[in-house]
């Protein structure tokens, strides 16, 4: 009996330690995993999707004046009847979409398709047409313009189709800055590039030799030097004497619009001088015309204290417009 009692007693310890040992054999093999999740966090962020700062829009050249140091370049949109009004720096980048060689500005002329590149947060009038400020033209239809964000595989998921850069020798890399270096793609990798080319795979995504990649600047965009030159136009456009830049009246309180509509949650259209600008949210709708002190809030005509003025290229409305 002492004998049959020692056996279960063994029995039952080893039955212990085993048990015991695969429970460990299991909470080692998990106490990895949690020691991976950062990792695995940094691997989810750096798979994150990145967008382009820059974006493009395509036309044809109406007219080319110079200015003192910028040209104003009219273009025409297919999806627009106003078009749009670039200003552009006479150092910008001209791109031969053919070949990649760069142009000068006196080798533009009317008629010719024109592809803008334009930073996101550039600034940009209300008016018909808007006026805003390009960086970098592409000339001509022969190959296709598109600004994307490219990561270590060469991939950007915002150009028009998901794309991936196989670059070769005959691949052109510049960037912004007219920097005497012999890029690689390694230097493209995690970066905001134009790319000029040509054709593609149909695979996904889809592969192309490139014609002309240029590395775009992180937008740090002088905006006080866009909106004087863009104001400058538009006081020669409107007529308006280059020494006003307040409001007229000191009796009313004036407020920008853009500024305070926005700020309280309003979208603000404006489709030309002569037309009422739209202050929409919700159900609410106001048009307000410049110059004029009438405006509607829905059906009901209201009067402001004071008639809108449009001043360097802001509107200013009486404080008590807006609700």
């Amino acid at each position: 009996m002492k004998k049959m009692c020692a056996i279960l007693a063994t029995m039952i310890a080893f039955s212990t330690v085993s048990t015991m040992t695969i429970f460990a054999d299991e909470v080692q093999q998990k106490l990895p995993l949690v020691k991976e999740l950062p990792e695995m966090k940094e691997l989810e962020q750096s798979d994150a999707k990145m967008e382009s700062q820059y974006m493009t829009k395509s036309g044809t050249i109406k007219s080319i004046e110079k200015e003192k140091d910028y040209y104003t370049i009219s273009v025409a949109l297919p999806d627009d009847e106003f078009g749009i009004v670039y200003t552009v720096n006479e150092n910008a980048f001209i791109v031969n979409s053919e070949n990649g060689n760069f142009m000068t500005f006196d080798e533009l002329k009317s008629d010719m398709n024109i592809t803008a590149i334009v930073a996101k947060n550039s600034p940009m009038t209300m008016s018909l047409p808007p006026i805003t400020n390009a960086v970098v033209l592409v000339v001509g239809e022969q190959n296709f313009a598109a600004t994307g964000y490219f990561n270590e595989e060469l991939i950007s998921e915002d150009t028009p189709a998901m794309l991936q850069l196989n670059i070769s020798e005959e691949t052109k890399i510049v960037d912004m800055a007219g920097s005497k270096k012999l890029f690689t793609q390694d230097d493209v990798k995690n970066q905001d590039c134009l790319v000029v080319y040509g054709i593609t795979t149909r695979s996904i995504p889809a592969q192309t030799n490139p014609v002309f990649v240029m590395i775009l600047d992180k937008q740090e965009i002088e905006e006080e030097k866009e909106e004087e030159i863009i104001d400058t136009i538009q006081q020669q456009e409107m007529g308006e004497k280059e020494e006003q830049t307040e409001p007229t009246s000191n009796a009313v309180n004036f407020v920008p619009l853009r500024e305070i509509a926005e700020n309280k949650g309003f979208t603000v259209t404006w489709a030309a001088n002569d037309k009422p600008v739209l202050l929409q949210k919700d159900d609410v709708t106001i048009e307000i015309v410049v110059g004029q002190k009438e405006y509607k809030k829905g059906t009901e005509v209201l009067q402001a204290e004071k008639a809108p003025e449009l001043i360097k290229s802001k509107i200013y409305v009486s404080e008590n417009i807006l609700p």
